[in-house]
């Protein structure tokens, strides 16, 4: 069926005198010719169209193509017309719904000319869903699962699956015009046009069957998280909640939870039982539960009234902790900062008493913490000031503003568990804040990365990783929360800001190594996988063993043994470094690395014993190294000399005349 309708706009005419003449207005004559069309497509297709435009009189300006389904239009595209009496050719996309059946759309072509004038040409389109030969499950991994056709629409791959299966699916391009098409997960549904990944979930682990209806969108399986027996609401991709009235000592069992030995639960709500079961702690009342299957964790909040709770002016609902330093289950992964809706509740345990329990080192910094007490979630809705809080606490303090610090030169020590409680049995404006050491854990070391590489565990907390350097190239350092304790080897590197080090020696290939033992940075130059020599050209590396030289400290002298020697760094061309501070044989700090009264060393070509700097390598010492030092075979201190404790010496090794042309030189700083 064809229709055509010329519609033409009026526009008033000008109201002239005198001898003025009214302008004739050409509304124009746009018409259409169909070149090229499809009677049926596929939903899901590009539909191809070409169409003769044409209009005498008055310039074109677009050409657009509508899809309808019923009365809704579902699709369109325009195109621009600059030419009268040209072809256009597009597509149009013809959109998969759910629950669409075979059946007929209605296709408009409209062409319009500058002047607003319009033709419209109507055509039966007979659209039919795909029949997919198979379909492709894709895991968050990128691995790929075909999902073979069971009957029409339904589809499903078998396979040994892990309990939380994160997959969207695609089909394949079907019929000369279709499309790869994608379902993912959107708004907590299986969406078209989607590669977020769906949470497909199973009540075990191993070999179950994941199967997608093309129709109804329909997918399974979603194992069903329960909590005493109810259904939790899954309210985002993996994150559950049930609101429920709660009596204190209750007994909440979970059914459907992948791995959930290995859950963590909030201690301040929760305690597990040697069934693991979780026994509620805080006092009667209404909470929501949260089951967190992202970050794999429990948690909850007082509720009242079906909403986050409030502090009452009796003392009773909640209180809300907000700002940096805190997070649960981590600040790693979920500081709370200054956004209200991340604030943690907490809970009464005894009536009026409000308490949150922290793991330094994990869900608390241990050296920086900035966080203040609210009546709820959100701003402007009360908070204790400075004058509404008080404490006597010897590690943290109240400032004016009511924010919660640590006291000057205090820390929390890492492992340690700390109970703050907020006391308002005597009221809102007159609140007492407690902080108690309970308990101490054994944490893990934190992973250490530089410039986002992870430093890997060589053994008696070694962590190490291998770059590619440039002098003065800034690294930047995660994972070090006492940063201010840490110090550097000074020839290699220099801290430069928080968590920032500048790297001093020439560009090569180092190893950069972080002593977790004794808080300290270095580096050797590397050549390949084994640490690098001194090349022919005096680029590379020189080695110092010996006596009374050390590092980091003199605790750690080099001495004779080959798998103690230290790699000098080349700060300038054929020119290697070696800082250090004098101090006493034993007990020295970090940065003492020469004796003040003891020296017997020598240099090196190579890590280990081999060719080494006498005989016809003999350096040459400078008239201000010999006030210090002197060539016996062995370098050591020069006759009657003594360094001074705390004093800063700088040795040099200048081979810039050739490797067996070498000047030694030392200055005090």
């Amino acid at each position: 069926m064809k229709n055509s309708i010329y519609i033409t706009l009026a526009l008033a005419g000008l109201l002239s005198m005198g001898s003025c003449n009214d302008d004739d207005f050409l509304p124009g004559n746009p018409s259409m010719e169909i070149q090229a069309e499809n009677a049926d497509a596929l939903f899901g297709d590009s539909l191809p169209f070409t169409i003769k435009a044409s209009d005498v009189d008055v310039p074109l300006s677009t050409l657009k193509a509508r899809l309808f389904y019923g009365e809704e239009m579902v699709s369109e595209t325009v195109i621009r017309t600059k030419t009268s009496g040209s072809d256009y050719t597009g597509k149009i996309f013809i959109p998969f719904y759910p629950n669409i059946s075979n059946g007929k759309a209605t296709l408009k072509y409209v062409l319009q000319n500058i002047n607003f004038t319009t033709t419209e040409v109507e055509k039966e389109l007979t659209v039919a869903r795909p029949d997919f030969p198979y379909l492709t499950l894709v895991d968050s991994e990128g691995h790929e699962h075909r999902m073979d056709k069971q009957s029409l629409y339904n589809y499903s791959a078998t396979g040994d699956f892990s309990q939380q299966m994160k997959a969207y699916i695609k089909t394949p391009k079907v019929g000369a015009h279709g499309n790869e098409l994608t379902f993912g997960w959107e708004s907590n549904a299986i969406t078209i046009g989607s590669t977020t990944s769906i949470p497909f979930s199973s009540t075990e682990p191993g070999s179950y069957s994941i199967t997608f209806n093309t129709f109804t969108y329909e997918a399974s399986p979603f194992a069903k998280l329960l909590l005493n027996g109810k259904e939790m609401e899954l309210v985002e991709n993996d994150i559950y909640t049930l609101k429920l009235a709660l009596k204190q000592n209750d007994i909440l069992t979970f059914e459907g939870v992948s791995g959930y030995d290995e859950w963590w639960i909030d201690p301040d709500f929760f305690a597990k039982q040697e069934d693991g079961t979780l026994k509620f702690l805080p006092i009667d009342g209404n909470y929501q539960i949260t089951a967190n299957g992202k970050l794999q964790y429990f948690s909850a909040i007082t509720l009242k009234d079906g909403n986050p709770a409030k502090l009452q002016d009796d003392g009773s609902g909640a209180i809300w902790a907000i700002g940096e330093g805190i997070g649960k289950p981590s600040t790693a992964q979920r500081e709370v900062g200054w956004t209200p809706e991340n604030g943690l509740c907490m809970p009464q345990l005894t009536a009026k008493k409000y308490q949150l329990t922290f793991t330094a080192g994990v869900s608390m910094k241990t050296n920086a913490i900035n966080f203040k007490f609210f009546h709820i979630n959100k701003w402007d809705n009360g908070e204790f000031k400075g004058d509404a809080i008080s404490t006597t606490s010897e590690l943290v303090k109240i400032s004016e503003s009511g924010n919660i610090e640590l006291q000057t030169g205090q820390k929390f020590e890492r492992g340690g568990v700390y109970k703050f409680v907020v006391d308002v049995t005597k009221g809102n404006t007159k609140a007492v804040l407690t902080v108690e050491k309970v308990g101490q854990v054994e944490l893990p070391m934190p992973d250490i990365t530089v410039n986002g590489v992870k430093l890997e565990d060589g053994g008696s907390d070694l962590y190490q990783a291998q770059f590619a350097l440039t002098q003065n190239q800034e690294l930047g350092v995660v994972g070090i929360e006492d940063w201010a304790a840490w110090k550097v080897d000074p020839d290699y590197l220099t801290k430069t800001a928080s968590n920032t080090l500048k790297f001093l020696p020439l560009a090569g290939s180092y190893r950069i190594i972080a002593d977790a033992a004794h808080k300290y940075f270095s580096a050797v130059r590397m050549n390949g996988s084994a640490t690098a020599s001194l090349g022919a050209d005096g680029h590379g590396a020189i080695w110092l063993m010996g006596w009374g030289v050390g590092s980091p400290s003199l605790d750690f002298q080099f001495g004779w043994n080959s798998g103690r020697n230290y790699g000098l760094a080349e700060v300038a061309s054929k020119v290697y470094q070696f800082t250090a501070i004098a101090g006493p044989e034993q007990g020295s700090t970090i940065g003492q690395r020469i004796r003040a009264d003891y020296v017997s060393c020598k240099f090196f070509f190579q890590d280990g014993w081999g060719e080494e700097f006498s005989g016809t390598n003999a350096l040459t010492l400078t008239t201000g190294a010999k006030l210090y030092l002197a060539d016996k075979g062995n370098i050591e201190l020069a006759d009657g000399v003594q360094l001074t404790v705390g004093a800063t010496y700088v040795i040099t090794v200048d081979l810039t005349a050739g490797n067996d042309k070498g000047v030694l030189s030392v200055v005090k700083k």
